[in-house]
């Protein structure tokens, strides 16, 4: 029972993070095949039914096992104005900080976090973008309160063009 109660709030927490919706909204009667394949970048763009706005998100997870339990870690980015917010989401517990290095390029860090989730906010100002534009992979750390750390790579194949196409849609 522990078990399925575990890969329920897998999904409900990639529901969330790929939605950008409340938990209680996300909608069960879709498989993780929306989420696309796991380490493949993919974007998703719906119309909000209450603001009647254009919701767009550019998402990617990897599966992670802790010799007990699988969760996940993934990154999305959500446009917000002229910018975007890049999220880093994980399944495994309260978070204290967590940090995004691109290529061999100087880590990125993050003291805003909370249960499962750190956010860079208005990330892509700087030359983030560029370089995961450019780049070739993303490394991730998140540092938990309670259970040490976790690193976990992501590739950037991909990125640029599911980014592009992100933003054309948003218009």
């Amino acid at each position: 029972m522990m078990r399925w109660t575990k890969i329920l709030m897998l999904f409900v927490a990639l529901a969330v993070t790929v939605s950008g919706k409340a938990a209680y909204s996300a909608d069960f009667s879709k498989s993780s095949a929306d989420f696309g394949p796991e380490g493949t970048w993919a974007n998703s763009c719906e119309v909000d039914r209450m603001t009647d706005l254009k919701v767009c998100r550019l998402m990617v997870f990897r599966l992670v096992e802790d010799g007990r339990d699988t969760g996940f870690v993934s990154l999305t980015v959500i446009p917000s104005g002229t910018d975007y917010h890049l999220f880093l989401t994980t399944s495994q517990g309260m978070i204290e900080n967590c940090a995004v290095r691109i290529d061999r390029q100087p880590r990125i860090e993050s003291q805003i976090a909370t249960i499962n989730m750190c956010m860079f906010p208005n990330a892509f100002s700087s030359k983030m973008l560029e370089q995961m534009k450019n780049g070739s992979t993303i490394l991730v750390r998140v540092n938990f309160m309670r259970n040490g750390r976790r690193d976990v790579d992501f590739s950037l194949n991909g990125f640029s063009r599911n980014f592009d196409e992100m933003s054309r849609n948003l218009h």
